[in-house]
């Protein structure tokens, strides 16, 4: 291999050799917080060398073997690709020290072993970057194979902890299990449409001239329904709510944002490259989905009392929201809009996601050995009725977690906004009214319920308290069920929820500056964009 193609293949090499280094680290010394080290030194220096690249390479990027296209769009994937996984690090911290243990950062203390969390990151986070970088199916289906061999344990790692509740361990061996069935299933639909696209046009290569061949095309549906289940789009959407309910609530914001964002990539690149829409099977099969997932993704999210599941429901309609952007790829703003809304809708997830982790593992804190009885809703930390009032008890918190709703919203000043600007912007310039009606329908109806939950973190505490003893006032029933334990009531007093340090607290400021920030001055975002 020529010093250009290693060069060009850098990020990747940096990863594989950090996950090596971590097994290593691992074998010979376990600690959660050398783990965690090895992992982020990992992550900054293969972003490191993704800007580098940058500057170095061509605009028409470079060809590696015929696998890979590494070029300036598929570098500024690996790195929002590298950020999603510090994040995503610095949240499972938390979380996993609130289940292991004695709470200990080393393992000493008992048989939970966290280093695992963070191999599999990096692996899912080496899947990632690859998939952005592939041209051949052969490396297609083995970096998306790589990212859901990962996520299977990923989602199932609540049954490491030893303090996680039985309950969450059920919950969680059933989110991967789901996973993994579903994923079995979209692989084999894949490789279908792979074996006959190949049959009918004789090559592997996925930026080869499109065909109107009718068996070319039924193999391009066969791959892009294998796609639809991996993104959860309607009617492919049935596994996405209890996964992501069941799933450590890190590793649901890893699922819903790198192993939806590198596809998305991906499919621009082939729906771009390959002009695909101009066959009319292909472009009537996902603007079908596309319109569906805005719609009833934001209808199923109406009555959601778990945040989780609700969020898991805004998603599919996000991803729907994208989908119109990858339809509109022709137009002045269609390349443009699907990267600015990418970004829009990771940074927006990310935000909300952590809140809700840190608010639960903050909560968990309280209830040492997974005592706390997840089958009453007022003690159930994803429950929407443990957020109302949040205002008064912890406000910076409250503020951050309002403003990501207003961005998934896309309310202006919001990074949420500008990716809806654009959106819009490419639909009106592209002509297309009834999927831009069906964006609007869809954004009125998320409008409803997450004004609704905003309203829920402002509301006022009611009189009933429950005291120490958990006794209950007569009225209990009506008003403490809509507020959090007395234990965490106490320990919020001050408007800081107890044990969340300050890495968590540097997370949500950071993406709630990100999300402010990028809305109100969103140029050097769109520059960037503008130049790969």
């Amino acid at each position: 291999m020529s010093i250009q193609n290693i060069s060009a293949i850098a990020p990747l090499m940096i990863l594989s050799g950090g996950i090596v280094a971590l097994m290593l680290q691992v074998a010979f010394f376990r600690s959660h917080r050398g783990a965690l080290a090895t992992t982020l030194c990992t992550l900054g220096v293969a972003a490191a060398s993704c800007i580098y690249l940058l500057h170095k390479l061509p605009e028409t990027g470079h060809a590696v073997t015929g696998l890979l296209l590494v070029d300036r769009f598929s570098l500024f994937l690996c790195l929002l690709n590298l950020f999603i996984a510090v994040i995503v690090s610095a949240l499972g911290l938390h979380y996993l020290n609130a289940r292991l243990a004695s709470g200990s950062l080393n393992v000493s203390a008992g048989d939970s072993y966290p280093e695992e969390f963070y191999i599999l990151l990096l692996l899912a986070v080496l899947g990632g970057c690859t998939l952005v970088s592939a041209s051949h199916f052969a490396s297609f289906f083995l970096a998306l194979e790589l990212i859901s061999i990962s996520f299977y344990p990923l989602l199932a790692f609540s049954v490491h902890g030893d303090q996680s509740p039985e309950r969450d361990k059920v919950l969680s061996l059933e989110s991967g299990l789901k996973y993994l069935m579903t994923s079995a299933l979209a692989t084999a639909l894949g490789l279908f449409g792979i074996a006959l696209v190949f049959s009918a046009s004789g090559s592997l290569a996925m930026f080869s001239v499109p065909s109107h061949d009718h068996l070319y095309q039924a193999g391009i549906v066969l791959f892009f329904v294998a796609i639809a289940f991996k993104l959860s789009l309607v009617p492919f959407h049935f596994w996405t709510p209890d996964v992501y309910q069941g799933a450590p609530t890190p590793v649901t914001a890893l699922l819903a944002t790198l192993g939806k964002g590198a596809l998305i990539a991906i499919l621009f690149k082939i729906v771009h490259k390959q002009q695909l829409l101009e066959l009319p099977a292909i472009y009537s099969f996902i603007a079908v989905m596309a319109a569906a997932s805005m719609i009833i993704g934001n209808l199923l999210a109406l009555r959601q009392q778990n945040l989780k599941r609700l969020l898991a429901y805004s998603s599919i309609a996000h991803l729907g929201y994208l989908f119109v952007a990858l339809l509109l790829t022709d137009s002045g703003f269609g390349s443009e809009s699907v990267s600015t809304y990418l970004v829009a809708y990771v940074v927006t997830t990310l935000s909300a996601f952590s809140v809700v982790s840190l608010v639960a593992d903050s909560a968990f804190s309280h209830t040492p050995g997974g005592s706390r009885p997840l089958q009453d809703p007022s003690r159930d930390p994803f429950q929407r009725m443990y957020y109302r009032g949040l205002l008064w008890r912890a406000p910076a918190l409250a503020l951050c977690f309002g403003i990501a709703l207003l961005s998934l919203a896309g309310i202006p000043l919001t990074l949420g906004f500008i990716g809806k600007f654009y959106l819009f912007s490419a639909g009106v310039q592209g002509q297309n009214w009834w999927l831009l009606s069906a964006l609007i329908l869809g954004s009125a109806l998320g409008l409803y319920y997450y004004l609704g939950l905003i309203l829920d973190l402002l509301q006022r505490p009611g009189p009933a308290e429950a005291d120490d003893t958990g006794e209950q006032s007569a009225d209990f029933t009506i008003n403490a069920a809509a507020f959090p334990p007395a234990e965490y009531r106490k320990a919020s007093a001050t408007g800081h929820p107890a044990d969340i340090e300050k890495t968590g607290w540097l997370i949500v400021l950071l993406l709630t500056f990100l999300l402010l920030g990028l809305g109100i001055y969103p140029s050097p975002l769109i520059n960037w964009i503008n130049a790969l």
